[in-house]
């Protein structure tokens, strides 16, 4: 670490306790324990020494004499942010006895007595004096203030020692004015105005933002600064490179293009290009192999090429350019030029990126745990009323657009990575506090190590020469060369990692929470997910700082009792079945995410334990609901606080024998939602009324909604005249027997259902018409009838339908997570599709005379999918037979071969591509029509175990992929390679798949 980075330390950790923890009920409980004035004195040293910081800021080339004292700033900073971290804790452990109500009131000098300023965990002999322990802590405090003084003066004496005398460190342009004359950072507008008439190419190298200012205040000062070049001749140009995405954002760059890091034999061409100035590069085959593992340690990175090709330039042996490899001293240059991607940033950031070090190179970082560790450490600093993990997030931006982090994404989730060349940076810069244990080159761990990741093969190397006490962060990596194993983490370990802030022992193994875990007290991310353990210790509750604990994986059958004491809890990872059953739920106020909430008439567990929650993001089910005694009970779960839920459901217990009408429908209107709510479900109620938030625009960003259950719901609420609803889910809503002009809606000036993409219609018994007459739904997707008996007329159908499912039997299960549920919006957006089970009323109704507006929905129809031939017959689908191109015949179970209707249908397919014959029990025979079917190109043959052969005719030529499965066993007899009686029937098809086995692959199959 250099200066400037125990300086960004130290100034961090000042501004921290003055944020965190000198607080009002810090310094009250301080006064009543008897070292109020030594806090008041520490608080005012830290101000003095604050200000000594400034003065540094102003003279930035501190003499490299004042480096010790920069060290003892680091460490005093430590140390004083661990005292009072102890003190926060012993007013919490103060706070959670007085309110235990087994416990009698204790006064806060008897709770100070069982603080833990002794070692933790160690049973006391004998309860000290009270005096004798104040007296304890006040001679730390004392000690401490001294030390801060102490360092304060030696950086004050450092600010008055010669400094050495740098030039600024600034971006220099050169232009074509003035013979190429060099302008610094500091040129004028009026310098530029020069151009303003002339054809130029100005070059602005290396820039970088200030994150000293606004974005948008230098925005505009580059826009004040370029504003005499808009007016240059034709076929001018300004070339701007930067590291930073964020500067060619600002700038409003036409063009950028983003450089890859230079492949292996590029970079090997630029070395033997720069080493022979343009000349003959023939070298012996010896050289070149070195030369290519030297290409290789370069990260593709051109300047480090360059510098390589430096060293090589006069070297002409073979031994030379093995020790070039050797020592790979090329970082030993190129660093101090990255070093300045690192210095322009400001100090919470340098804090994030150094840390990143501990793991891996090519390690791919998951942001949501990466920024919880950062909170964990206190890196990341409030900022009025957003969420930390919000801050968090923006750092993690802030970090890729200046280039330290890229982006790979892998389906669904997002990594991070840091480019090979910027962890080189992030190891030179973490030196002195970030290290870990598993590099394949080993150097001695510093006394100064904070922050510590060790490999499980390299436990060996945990002994007590490592400074255990200053650690912060403590993370166990999965072995690199063995499968996991259950590891024994050596007692020196455990018993000295008190100042932990972060604690990972997920791919360990362990069976038991280690007994030491209790005497950390700073502890804030607990990770032991994926081990073996079975029961967690009482002693758990008593981390009162602890944010993140993660369970996940673990067999846990629950929890421990007291789990509401731990009031710092943000995150808590834990199967839905044993988080719900914690009590007292609502003192966790930080708490984040709670998936399950399940509500009894107990006060513990009553809906007004939500109240207190108001920062639950993400999703929250809310189960039986018919447990809340009176409205007013709902009205203080404050869902209408809650912002950050994206999804609800409300859910009351089915087939209740008694209903009390009125106090159903006014519950409902207290649970009323925040206007963010992206999804609602409501399962169970049985009210008749509809909620009055539900009856206007109040869910205006509404976009999904499932209503199920609710057996007395006679009437629909206007649904049509949310602005943003893109589902509707209607199921099992017995006494609704009409949709019409109600669920339309008249107080909004859009029109109904412009943004509706599905509409799903599940076992509506009663349900015989939707009365949809002048309204069309031309973002409509996907309709989904099933189990609607006596409904007998079509609803609104997608306009440009393009596939049809027509079955007397289908399931069908609504999402409940929004990655699927996103991933089927964006899966069905080029596919509109019409899905009828169980619905004879309207199949019957596709063989009559039908709508001008139905028949014009189906003039794009592709694909149908039935469990019945006869469907293809009725006048509406036969009029376009010619342009199906995929037909699907599943769960014929009646069907044991195809008759003559059933072959003339077949060949009236004249596009057909695909043929699916699946769930077929009987099916003894194939059309004998199949072999005409010139345009098939796919044929798939599944679960008939009756059929036993092929036609007679060969397949067509034009079938390019068979795939035949848990068919009749002589069938595959017959289908076996070469010899089979079949085979000659298939063996022009290029694939041919076999009960998962592939016979035959003659080429890519390209659909």
């Amino acid at each position: 670490m250099d200066i400037s980075s125990y300086l960004a330390v130290g100034g961090w950790f000042i501004q921290v306790i003055f944020d965190k923890y000198l607080s009002y009920k810090l310094q009250r409980w301080a006064a009543n324990c008897g070292i109020g004035h030594e806090l008041d004195r520490l608080r005012v040293a830290l101000l003095r020494t604050q200000s000594v910081l400034h003065g540094t800021e102003l003279a930035p080339t501190l003499s490299h004499s004042s480096l010790p004292w920069m060290k003892e700033l680091r460490d005093v900073m430590y140390h004083a942010e661990d005292l009072l971290d102890k003190l926060e804790y012993n007013r919490l452990h103060h706070e959670m006895e007085e309110s235990s109500a087994n416990k009698s009131s204790s006064s806060p000098i008897s709770a100070f007595m069982h603080s833990r300023f002794r070692d933790q965990g160690a049973p006391a002999s004998s309860p000290e004096p009270c005096w004798d322990r104040s007296t304890k802590v006040k001679n730390k405090m004392v000690d401490l203030l001294e030390r801060i003084e102490q360092v304060a003066s030696g950086v004050s004496e450092a600010l008055s020692l010669p400094r050495n005398i740098r030039s600024n460190n600034c971006n220099i342009m050169t232009s074509s004015i003035a013979l190429g004359k060099i302008i610094g950072c500091d040129f004028k507008a009026q310098q530029l105005a020069r151009l303003a008439s002339k054809r130029f190419l100005l070059v602005l190298d290396d820039v970088w933002n200030n994150d000293n200012i606004t974005i948008a205040i230098e925005q505009e000062n580059w826009q004040k600064l370029l504003a005499p070049l808009k007016d240059g001749s034709k076929g001018s140009k300004i070339l701007l490179t930067t590291r930073s995405s964020m500067v060619a954002e600002m700038l409003q760059s036409s063009n950028i293009i983003s450089l890859e890091a230079l492949l292996v034999n590029d970079c090997w061409s630029l070395i033997k290009s720069s080493m022979f100035d343009e000349t003959s590069h023939n070298i012996n085959s010896q050289l070149e192999n070195i030369g290519r593992k030297i290409a290789e340690t370069v990260s593709g990175l051109p300047l480090a090429a360059k510098v390589v090709a430096r060293q090589l330039k006069y070297k002409h042996s073979v031994d030379e350019w093995k020790q070039v490899l050797q020592r790979n001293a090329v970082w030993e240059e190129i660093m101090p030029i990255l070093r300045t991607s690192y210095d322009n940033l400001p100090p919470h950031l340098k804090q994030c990126f150094a840390y990143c070090s501990i793991f891996p190179r090519d390690w791919e970082f998951e942001a949501e745990q990466l920024i919880l560790q950062w909170i964990a450490q206190v890196f990341v600093h409030p900022d009025g009323c957003r969420r930390m993990e919000d801050i968090g997030k923006e750092y993690i931006n802030d970090l890729c657009n200046k280039s330290f982090f890229t982006v790979q994404k892998k389906e669904f989730v997002s990594y991070y990575v840091i480019p090979p060349v910027i962890y080189k940076l992030a190891k030179s810069v973490a030196t002195e506090e970030c290290f870990r244990i598993g590099d394949d080159e080993w150097i001695r761990i510093p006394s100064s190590v904070r922050h510590l990741s060790v490999h499980l093969d390299s436990l060996s190397a945990l002994d007590d020469t490592i400074p255990y006490k200053n650690l912060r962060t403590l993370i166990f990596l999965a072995s690199r060369t063995v499968a996991p194993i259950k590891a024994s983490i050596p007692q020196v370990v455990l018993n000295n990692v008190r100042s932990l802030r972060v604690l990972d022992l997920s791919p360990c193994m362990i069976d038991r929470l280690p007994d030491s875990i209790r005497q950390c007290v700073h502890l804030r991310y607990l990770n032991i997910s994926s081990t073996i353990i079975t029961t967690l210790p009482e002693f758990l509750c008593k981390l009162y700082h602890l944010q993140v604990l993660n369970l996940a994986g673990c067999r846990l059958g629950k929890l421990p009792s007291r789990m509401n004491n731990l009031v710092n809890l943000r995150h808590l990872t834990a199967t839905n079945q044993i988080v719900s059953s914690i009590t007292d739920i609502g003192r966790l106020k930080c708490l984040q995410r709670l998936p399950i909430f399940k509500v009894t008439r107990e006060q513990t567990q009553s809906i007004v334990q939500l109240g207190h929650l108001l920062e639950l993001q993400g999703s929250l089910q809310i189960r039986n609901l018919e447990n809340i005694n009176t409205p007013d009970e709902a009205k203080e779960a404050m869902l209408c606080k809650k912002g950050q839920l994206s999804v609800l459901q409300l859910m009351w217990a089915p087939d209740l024998d008694e209903v009390n009408t009125n106090k159903e429908e006014d519950v409902l209107e207290a649970l009323q939602p925040h206007e963010n709510l992206k999804r609602l479900d409501i399962m169970g109620w049985m009210g008749v009324k509809s909620p009055s938030w539900l009856e206007n625009e109040w869910l205006s960003n509404l976009k999904h909604i499932f209503l199920s259950g609710c057996n007395a719901w006679e009437q629909l609420p206007p649904l049509g005249q949310l602005p943003s609803i893109k589902t509707i889910w209607l199921q099992r809503l017995k006494m609704l027997r009409q949709i019409g002009p109600e669920a339309y809606g008249s107080g909004s000036q859009q029109e109904p259902f412009h943004l509706l993409e599905e509409l799903v219609l599940d076992n509506m018994p009663e349900l015989n018409e939707w009365l949809w007459s002048g309204h069309t739904m031309r973002n409509l997707h996907n309709v989904v009838i099933k189990d609607c008996s006596k409904l007998k007329v079509l609803p609104p159908v997608p306009p440009n339908l393009t596939e049809i499912t027509a079955a007397r039997k289908g399931y069908w299960m609504p999402y409940h997570h929004d990655v699927k549920l996103a991933h089927a919006t964006t899966a069905r957006s080029s596919v509109s599709s019409l899905c009828l089970f169980n619905c004879p009323l309207l199949l019957a109704r596709l063989s009559s005379p039908i709508t001008i507006e139905i028949t014009a929905s189906f003039g794009l129809l592709r694909s149908i999918i039935t469990d019945q031939m006869t469907i293809l017959r009725c006048p509406l689908l036969r009029e376009r037979l010619e342009l199906i191109e995929s037909l699907d015949i599943q769960d014929c179970s009646e069907i044991t071969s195809f008759s003559a209707d059933d072959n003339n249908i077949l060949l009236q397919l004249k596009s057909l591509q695909s043929l699916c014959i699946s769930g077929c029990n009987t099916l003894r025979s194939l059309p004998s029509t199949l072999s005409r079917i010139q345009s098939l190109y796919k044929l798939v043959l599944w679960n008939c175990p009756a059929l036993e052969s092929l036609p007679e005719e060969p397949l067509p030529l034009s079938i390019r992929k068979i795939e035949v499965a848990l068919c009749h066993p002589l069938l595959k007899e017959r289908l076996i390679k070469e010899h089979g009686i079949d085979w000659p029937k298939i063996a022009h098809i290029p694939w041919v798949e076999i009960d998962g086995e592939i016979l035959q692959q003659k080429l890519q199959i390209g659909k």
